[in-house]
């Protein structure tokens, strides 16, 4: 195993682990090897960010359907449908990426991303980054 010198550490301490905060809806359109170097707390946010895109372009997408059947055989509302279909499987399609990712690390990818488990796996990261290796002695 090799060890690299900026992983090595002393009295105990553990490496910084950094959660990285600042994220875009425009990351997802990075490759999934790219996704796959992220950290799972930016995953989770892009996760959220993703999801909620979906559900925007859902929405949309109803609303074109709904006046397509109003108005059929008018051209913009068939390019509209088109349009808004290719959006919904392709956010879909990057839901779904973002979740194998996170399923293949942790064994599961969060149903439900609220403020709550955001706020959690900072807090989590924090303490293991505070908590040494010591032995306790007996």
């Amino acid at each position: 195993m090799e060890v690299y010198q900026d992983d090595v550490q002393e009295n105990g301490m553990r490496r910084t682990v950094r959660a990285e905060e600042m994220v875009l809806l425009s990351a997802a359109e990075r490759s999934t090897q790219e996704l796959m170097e992220k950290d799972s707390y930016y995953l989770t946010v892009l996760l959220r960010l993703v999801r909620n895109e979906r559900k925007r372009t859902y929405n949309l997408l109803r609303v074109v359907n709904k006046g397509a059947t109003l108005n059929p055989g008018e051209l913009a509302f068939k390019l509209g449908q088109d349009e808004g279909a290719m959006n919904y499987r392709y956010w879909t399609r990057k839901a779904w990426v973002i979740e194998n990712i996170l399923r293949d690390r942790a064994g599961y990818y969060p149903a439900k991303i609220t403020d709550n488990l955001l706020n959690g796996i900072i807090e989590q990261v924090q303490q293991s980054n505070e908590k040494p290796m010591t032995f306790s002695p007996k």
